[in-house]
């Protein structure tokens, strides 16, 4: 893999795809044994499993390897952006944020987790420009 902007949105897939699962696993951990909340949590592994799978299939290069690398940003940056505008209901509501952290520590870790995903996708799309 020459391409250096491949080899860091790679590193940021890999990152991203094992800090999801884990990072919403601790804020939702008061509700991981009621399972009528297993989606509110469960969704972040689905996302952190498909950055992985993009990731597997770059290093394995299968064809069009880039294009599922792109896909996979695109997905999990759009469904972070929904949850991060989902955040903010809690602030027009007035209520606090279901997991364990404050809903500002929440809506900010989300908007930082959002930019870090844009960076993601961006350099897959620019690592794609180079062939």
């Amino acid at each position: 893999m020459a391409n250096q902007a491949l080899k860091i949105s790679v590193k940021m897939a890999v990152v991203m795809g094992v800090f999801l699962p884990l990072a919403e696993t601790v804020r939702r951990s008061n509700q991981l044994l009621d399972l009528t909340r297993f989606f509110n949590w469960f969704d972040d592994y689905i996302l952190g499993a498909v950055l992985l799978i993009a990731v597997y299939l770059v290093k394995k290069n299968v064809n069009n390897a880039i294009a599922y690398l792109i896909a996979a940003w695109g997905f999990v940056s759009g469904a972070l952006f929904l949850s991060f505008l989902g955040q903010f209901n809690f602030y027009r509501t007035n209520t606090v944020d279901p997991g364990i952290f404050s809903t500002t520590f929440v809506a900010v870790a989300k908007g930082l987790i959002l930019g870090y995903m844009l960076i993601g996708l961006y350099m897959a799309v620019k690592s794609n420009s180079y062939k």
